[in-house]
């Protein structure tokens, strides 16, 4: 089974969790059918994690063959896959009972494409929280390129808590 890579450095608590959440990335289903990224194919690494304020967590990753569109860059439906899965490990990071432990459900997924992010180039991912309620969450993704430090993509993810009650409360 692939994974992602982590430093070689040791882990603190927060990190370690939140490396193990963002290790499901490139797991499959039952029937090994997945929509997901191969972490081995993309060289995909754990960087760091904060508990912050803010909570955030950061990646890195060479953009591979497969996650690109037929110009070879970065393919728009493969950045929003990024956003979704990776903005949700650092949320399950900060979870408790009752408060995102199961990590949510998606509302709302809006990407905004600055730059093209071409085949072979090293991206940074930075996830982060930017605001939890009771029942909503506010997450923000930024995807760099590692060479020029540009901006190439900024997500926002909007999760709604779907965890069953905790005596008696939400």
């Amino acid at each position: 089974m692939s994974t992602i890579r982590a430093p070689s450095r040791k882990l603190d608590e927060f990190e370690d969790m939140v490396y193990e959440y963002s290790s499901r990335v490139g797991m499959v289903n039952g029937n090994n059918e997945a929509w997901t990224i191969d972490p081995n194919e993309c060289n995909f690494r754990f960087e760091s994690a904060t508990q912050g304020p803010p909570a955030q967590v950061s990646y890195l990753l060479t953009v591979a063959p497969s996650m690109c569109n037929f110009s070879g860059n970065l393919h728009g439906g493969c950045s929003a896959t990024l956003v979704d899965m990776l903005s949700t490990a650092i949320l399950l990071g900060i979870s408790k009972p009752g408060h995102f432990a199961m990590g949510g459900v998606s509302r709302n997924l809006k990407v905004t494409y600055l730059r093209p992010v071409p085949v072979d180039s090293e991206i940074r991912v930075v996830c982060s929280v930017v605001h939890t309620g009771r029942r909503m969450a506010l997450l923000k993704t930024e995807i760099f390129r590692t060479d020029t430090g540009n901006l190439c993509l900024l997500g926002e993810h909007e999760k709604a808590n779907t965890d069953p009650e905790v005596d008696g409360k939400l």
